[in-house]
């Protein structure tokens, strides 16, 4: 049986979000310099959840191992974010249309370079993008919103540091992995689909573990993620 679909996750509570979805009581084995990998099937679809390991590094490497074991034509990135804006909801769903850092380069044309790409990728991946929306939208439960994301090496958790930065990039949620995602599957001229579940609003009250009932609206929205997935790859 081909593998359908491959998704990939940071850190453990992203995964496990996922497996309790997928109803995957299995272990995972632990593969490609200790990451976790699990595999299952739903009816006719074999699907495989890869944890990279927090931070762009390990991202980037597990994606293009990923391109090339798999043979992806369409890279599915899942995992949770900080809200940047005040719109936005804990549980809500931001389908990403476009990604900067917050440590950009200082050198102009390596920014520059790293821009064309992105947009080119974007460019490739809109139909995807937009059918997956549409597809999920479907869900009178969930809240989408469509939009670019900017990426850091940090943690937010101070009200005024996440105004400037939502401001100065305009993304409306923060995360650590996205843009080397992005940059991996731009050289390999593979597809992006990327989606990010609201877990915080990047404040000081909102750091720590997540509260239980955050957890049931992040596990509704995973469940919407999951359905809107299966139906989105028949």
């Amino acid at each position: 049986m081909a593998v359908k679909l491959c998704i990939m996750t940071a850190y453990a509570d992203e995964t496990l979000a996922l497996l309790n979805v997928l109803d995957h009581d299995a272990g995972g084995s632990v593969d490609w310099n200790s990451r976790l990998q699990f595999e299952g099937v739903d009816g006719d679809r074999r699907w495989v959840v890869l944890q990279s390991g927090m931070g762009k590094v390990r991202a980037a490497s597990m994606c293009q191992m990923i391109i090339d074991r798999y043979q992806v034509d369409t890279f599915f990135e899942f995992g949770f974010a900080g809200g940047l804006v005040d719109t936005l909801n804990i549980g809500d769903v931001v389908v990403i249309t476009g990604v900067s850092e917050h440590d950009a380069p200082n050198r102009p044309e390596v920014l520059r370079e790293q821009e064309a790409w992105r947009e080119r990728l974007f460019q490739a991946s809109a139909s995807s993008i937009r059918k997956f929306a549409t597809t999920l939208s479907a869900n009178p439960n969930v809240t989408i919103t469509k939009s670019a994301v900017i990426c850091g090496d940090m943690d937010i958790y101070n009200r005024e540091v996440r105004d400037r930065i939502a401001v100065e990039s305009g993304a409306v949620a923060v995360n650590w992995e996205s843009s080397a995602i992005v940059e991996v599957c731009a050289i390999n001229n593979v597809k992006y689909v990327g989606v990010r579940i609201i877990s915080d609003l990047c404040v000081e009250e909102d750091s720590g573990p997540i509260p239980i009932k955050r957890v049931e609206r992040l596990h509704e929205s995973t469940t919407a993620y999951v359905k809107a997935l299966m139906r989105f790859s028949q």
